[in-house]
């Protein structure tokens, strides 16, 4: 599909969880969609003012794992994470309604391209929680796999449909007992690859744990903050862009 935009429709909405917001959007521009692609991401074009904008140069987008794709029409299943972070894709999305439009662009690929390993650190929170869940149903059956989510209750937990186990974290001080889950995970022979997809800060916590005290590899190490404490979705997407400016 690539950078693509697709007119795309809401079929339905519904509050899974007391921060999670489900909603399935279905195009008839998708009919390339299958399986395949779950667990990887798509840009939604967020409407500003109830009209969407199809131009990604100036539009409003926001990245979504896809949790599932219908078989027979490529319907998109994403959630959204509500009720805790501000900004225009969270606010659309607890208002939105069956028959609104929304702009889809992509697929673009999955994060991990290793998938012969033999031991894998799987460590999210609600935002990342279906690629994580994406993973676990695409690495190899026999390889060791850590899972570790974070969520600030227990209504939060979800099903990630496969048979592996998960630990959840309930917790409202993620910057430590995140950290802990870490240190606590047993390493095997083979150093893992680690998947992590948090915070900003959080991340660059569990990152200096895994390279600093666990000795592994930052070749073997794929990371993303997904949002950034004390920023809304507008302000991290500036203060990301800036980053990227001053680093280039």
């Amino acid at each position: 599909m690539g950078k693509k935009v697709r007119k795309a429709t809401v079929l339905s909405t519904e509050q899974i969880t007391p921060h999670l917001q489900r909603i399935i959007v279905g195009s008839d521009e998708f009919n390339d969609l299958n399986a395949q692609y779950i667990g990887n991401y798509v840009k939604v074009l967020i409407p500003q003012n109830g009209r969407v904008d199809y131009n990604i140069k100036t539009s409003c987008m926001r990245s979504y794992t896809i949790r599932h794709v219908d078989e027979h029409t490529g319907a998109l299943t994403l959630d959204f994470v509500i009720n805790m972070h501000q900004g225009p894709a969270t606010n659309w999305a607890k208002k939105a309604k069956v028959g609104d439009e929304v702009g889809i662009a992509g697929p673009g690929p999955k994060k991990l391209d290793n998938y012969e390993h033999s031991h894998y650190i799987l460590l999210g929170d609600l935002t990342s929680v279906n690629a994580i869940k994406g993973y676990m149903q695409q690495l190899p059956k026999n390889a060791k796999i850590d899972a570790i989510i974070h969520a600030p209750t227990n209504d939060d937990v979800i099903s990630l449909e496969s048979p592996r186990d998960v630990t959840w974290l309930i917790t409202h001080k993620p910057d430590t007992d995140v950290v802990n889950a870490l240190k606590s995970v047993p390493l095997s022979e083979q150093q893992p690859i680690v998947f992590m997809a948090l915070e900003a800060g959080l991340v660059r916590k569990a990152k200096t744990v895994l390279t600093d005290e666990l000795a592994i590899p930052r070749s073997q190490i794929v990371s993303s903050g997904y949002w950034k404490k004390g920023l809304d979705s507008e302000a991290y997407k500036l203060n990301r862009q800036q980053t990227v400016a001053k680093s280039s």
